[in-house]
């Protein structure tokens, strides 16, 4: 087992309180440096892993709270 496998699980909740503004702006910023590392670390390292797991956090909060806001309240 590699280090890269023993990382730790995301957690997109902690980006549950983000504006959509602010996803988009903290998205662009993460790919930004994420296309930086692919350039100097192989595809598989470990900072070019943590930084798709971000991503991928924050891809999945940005989906919850869409699909949140389009859901009816239970109980109406």
């Amino acid at each position: 087992m590699t280090d890269i496998e023993t990382t730790t699980p995301g957690d997109p909740a902690m980006f549950a309180p983000l504006t959509a503004d602010e996803n988009s702006i903290l998205h662009a910023h993460l790919a930004s440096g994420w296309l930086k590392q692919a350039a100097v670390y192989p595809g598989l390292s470990e900072p070019w892993q943590e930084t798709n797991a971000l991503l991928q956090d924050l891809r999945e909060a940005h989906q919850t709270a869409r699909q949140a806001g389009r859901e009816p309240e239970a109980g109406q």
